[in-house]
């Protein structure tokens, strides 16, 4: 297979082609993706009910759904309602998120863990639209439809639909690049600088972007033109949190030493990976860290060959498409470089959903349709597993 921008489409002899209309396409694949994880994962809350009520007391339906809300997620909600004075961890989770749990709780029903799911989830239906959207333009429709369905059942992907910032990130981040690609500088700025308000992460779209930048007046300095400053507004997420962190906790750089309190350091690119594959060898088997410590190397590690498959091989993009290679490729590099306390890599297993080049190319082997369905079948299963694994409150995909 060659690395062409688009797969061909047969049409019969004689036959009118239809009219591509790639929003549309876009709008409809994305929602029957949605659809069909929502369901997946009400299918696995209510399986888990079942098997809940046979303790005393069983607790109600309604309950298993809110377990959904775990960890990171309840700090979330704290915030939204409490503001950052409840403790010396919490500056550690950026704003935009809790912004938006607080803005729609007064007009939805229940607290602010409903309204947590119901922001989440537009977010991953918006997500989802933009990376069908993107996958679309780059490689064709078909690729952009697989590449849709893998991301949302990624083993990790549950985390989209949780009351996690992950898909309001990947949202954003997704959309600045798609901006970007067109032309679109100042919208991919501010898309930029809101990514960056979501998580710290959202500062390294300043690489990808600039190199698309480049790439589009033809690596001509001479040629830069005023909407070059769009790439600054990258960092003014950032920014006007590392303001309000000085004005209400006295401290510009709050939300970094608040990390400090959740064992997060950084280290040299791979170091991290080494200190987790060093947990796997010191653990007993069946040891939680041991079965952490598998899944996020193993994952990350995947990635990692995922991401080579895009630059060498019959998969292998387009020279004008580096910038998702450079997307991805730095996200891995701050995911191998960075330590949390008990497990090296801590959460690295559902941030790999970032770089999204993975998914591209996982799309384009997809082609085949043995692999279309292995990718599936095992993703939606190990999905499922990972989802009631953290329904119940273990800690070893959190």
């Amino acid at each position: 297979m060659t690395a062409t921008a688009t797969e061909e489409l047969t049409v019969p002899s004689g036959s009118v082609t239809p009219v591509h209309r790639p929003w549309r396409a876009a709008l409809l694949a994305a929602f029957a993706v949605w659809s069909a994880a929502v369901a997946v994962h009400l299918l696995v809350s209510a399986l888990a009910w079942m098997t809940y009520r046979a303790r005393t007391p069983a607790p109600a339906l309604s309950s298993i759904l809110l377990d959904w809300n775990r960890w990171d997620a309840g700090h979330y909600v704290a915030i939204a309602q409490h503001g950052y004075h409840l403790g010396p961890g919490f500056p550690a989770f950026f704003p935009l998120y809790p912004v938006l749990i607080r803005v729609f709780d007064p007009v939805l029903p229940g607290d602010g863990v409903i309204s947590a799911l119901v922001v989440a989830n537009a977010a991953a239906y918006g997500a989802l639209v933009m990376l069908h959207r993107l996958a679309d333009h780059e490689f064709g429709p078909r690729v952009a439809q697989r590449a849709a369905w893998y991301l949302a059942f990624f083993p990790m992907g549950f985390f989209l639909f949780l009351g996690y910032n992950e898909s309001l990130f990947m949202l954003l981040a997704i959309g600045a690049l798609y901006a970007g690609r067109r032309g679109h500088w100042w919208l991919a700025g501010t898309l930029g600088a809101l990514s960056s308000a979501t998580r710290l992460f959202g500062l390294l779209l300043i690489l990808p972007l600039a190199v698309e930048y480049l790439r589009q007046i033809g690596w001509r300095p001479r040629a830069i033109r005023l909407d070059v400053l769009s790439l600054a507004m990258v960092p003014l997420g950032v920014a006007a949190y590392s303001v309000y962190c000085l004005i209400e906790l006295g401290d510009p750089l709050q939300f970094s030493i608040a990390q400090d309190q959740w064992g997060r350091r950084y280290t040299l690119p791979g170091g991290a990976w080494l200190t987790s594959v060093g947990q796997i060898a010191g653990h007993g088997p069946l040891d939680p860290v041991t079965l952490g410590a598998v899944l996020e190397a193993g994952t990350v590690l995947l990635a990692v060959i995922l991401l080579i498959l895009c630059v060498r091989g019959p998969f292998r993009f387009r020279r004008d498409q580096v910038y998702l290679v450079v997307q991805a490729g730095i996200t891995l590099v701050m995911l191998t470089s960075t330590e949390v306390g008990g497990r090296a890599m801590q959460s690295s297993a559902r941030y790999v959903m970032e770089a999204v080049a993975i998914f591209f190319v996982l799309a384009r082997m997809g082609a085949d349709q043995t692999v279309d369905r292995t990718v599936l079948v095992i993703g939606a299963a190990l999905q499922a597993v990972f989802l009631a694994v953290f329904m119940a409150g273990t800690f070893l995909v959190a």
